[in-house]
């Protein structure tokens, strides 16, 4: 069976009708529940407006929803690198959401905390006996972060200090900043501990372009990293780093170069965010029918890329292969069963078609292709505990769909009849019947018939449609169908939706006459 993977285009929200303004915001301290990626700026100025002591931090922000909050941080200052900090206090939301939040433990401070986009992210100011502080806090991947979850290329800036300690007053703290200074460049993760890139460090308008390789390390759980890198001049960084998208397409971090061994301070200390390039390299893994939200084990995948294969191929017997067109995947070190694999499938852009091993457990996996001897980046995606159901599309957003009894195609010169069925079929439908009989990359044996073991719903039009099966289809690998009985409607095309256990599918036409 061919199938393809359909990118759906994002619709822009409407602006407000005339007329009707939005309602005025309504905020508590339940919008902030869970975990925030946190960002914090710490400066000290003197009278004289010389910043004495700076602080940049990045990490976690856990909110219970009612009253307590937790920070876990890493902090770099002029005098220290990679300090872990830990505070707890208490916050309160009241309905104008200008809220406040109290520190009482592993410090004591006192801060306005404003949240916005439903408590999804907040905004942070405050001070404590040295610093007056500003940051920020936003979402974070839900389900923690693997090392494959820093993948890719990320482009960043920074902005921060430079730290001369030799002709500053006596009365100063040794370490104070003495000039500003910015990063920019590019910083390249492979998904498996090693780190590169190449940027410029500007202090007081002088520049110096670098380049730099090293090593990194995530934090399990949680999204927190440690990269630490050497530059061509044996010049040392460490960076920390904190995810703060839901996908891990962009990061905060905070950033220094080696101490002086004359003086024990730093030669820059800065802080800033990174942003993944193009497309994030974990949304190239794809439920194979082009839905978000991953794919269940023993359903079909796609992976799209570059240099994936060498030329084209088609698994060609009952059993699918683990090898094609020189293309191997793995899945958390496991091969995974392919069925087609191209390297110039999208006007040169690969494509792999696989199904999901059996026993991958749900949650964060890692992704690779190996093409000959060369392996991708590893990239984390996401494997669903229940189903994820996607139909299969061809044309304008039509079902894959055949008319019972005679299995031509339904389109709209050959669409199906009120009372007749039709079958329909999707990937990611999850547990089935008799689950212990299929075996991973083999066809799906046709006795005992594989039904779905979860409550399943489904609308044409809207209106509710009986369904005769759904489950695998017999001698097809990871292929679900469901046989719909169509209601009664007017002639022409329906949106057909499948839903199991509440997840629901895209939507798709079948044709009604």
């Amino acid at each position: 069976m061919k199938y393809t993977a359909i990118l759906l285009p994002i619709l822009a929200a409407g602006a407000w009708a005339q007329g009707n303004p939005p309602a005025p915001p309504s905020c508590s301290a339940s919008m902030l529940n869970g975990v925030r990626a946190v960002t914090l700026t710490g400066r000290q100025v003197s009278a004289a407006g010389v910043v004495q002591q700076i602080l940049f931090a990045v990490g976690t922000a856990t909110f219970d929803g009612v009253s307590a909050v937790t920070f876990n941080l890493t902090a770099d200052t002029n005098n220290f690198s990679g300090a872990a900090q830990k505070w707890s206090g208490t916050y309160a939301i009241p309905s104008n959401c200008l809220g406040t939040l109290a520190l009482v433990s592993g410090g004591t401070a006192s801060f306005t905390l404003i949240p916005y986009n439903n408590g999804d992210a907040f905004t942070i100011t405050g001070q404590d006996a040295t610093y007056s502080y500003t940051g920020s806090g936003s979402l974070m991947p839900a389900s923690g972060c693997l090392t494959s979850s820093y993948t890719g290329s990320y482009a960043f800036s920074a902005n921060g200090y430079g730290l001369n300690l030799g002709t500053i007053s006596t009365s100063v703290l040794q370490g104070v900043a003495n000039g500003l200074n910015t990063v920019a460049g590019i910083l390249q993760f492979n998904g498996a501990g090693g780190a590169s890139g190449s940027w410029s460090v500007a202090t007081n308008g002088n520049a110096s372009p670098a380049t730099v390789s090293g090593t990194y390390s995530v934090a399990s759980p949680g999204c927190a990293a440690t990269v630490s890198l050497t530059d061509q001049n044996n010049v040392s960084y460490q960076l920390n780093l904190i995810a703060s998208s839901a996908d891990s397409a962009n990061f905060d971090l905070i950033g220094a170069s080696a101490a002086s061994a004359a003086t024990g301070g730093f030669g820059v200390v800065f802080s800033g965010g990174g942003h993944s390039t193009f497309v994030y390299p974990g949304l190239a893994v794809q439920n194979a029918a082009g839905i978000s939200g991953g794919t269940p084990p023993g359903s079909l995948f796609s992976i799209y890329g570059y240099g994936l294969a060498v030329g084209k191929a088609q698994a060609l017997t009952p059993t699918w292969p683990t090898t094609l067109a020189s293309a191997q995947v793995t899945v958390n070190g496991e091969l995974a069963p392919l069925y087609y694999a191209d390297n110039n499938a999208l006007a040169g852009e690969a494509l792999i078609n696989a199904q999901m091993p059996l026993d991958i457990p749900p949650g964060l996996a890692t992704v690779v292709v190996k093409n000959g001897s060369s392996n991708s980046n590893a990239v984390a995606i996401n494997v669903p505990t229940a189903a994820n159901p996607g139909i299969f599309l061809y044309g304008a957003n039509h079902a894959v769909a055949q008319n019972f009894p005679n299995y031509t195609l339904n389109s709209g010169t050959t669409p199906a009849k009120a009372g007749s069925v039709i079958v329909v079929y999707f990937t990611g439908g999850g547990a089935v019947q008799g689950g212990s009989s299929i075996m991973t990359g083999h066809p799906t044996p046709a006795a005992p018939y594989p039904l779905a073991t979860t409550n399943v719903k489904v609308t044409i039009g809207g209106m509710p449609a009986s369904v005769d099966y759904i489950g695998l289809t017999p001698t097809l690998i990871g292929v679900y169908q469901a046989d719909i009985v169509v209601p009664k409607l007017t002639a022409g095309d329906h949106a057909l939706v499948i839903t199991i256990d509440g997840a629901a599918s895209n939507s798709a036409l079948v044709s009604i006459n």
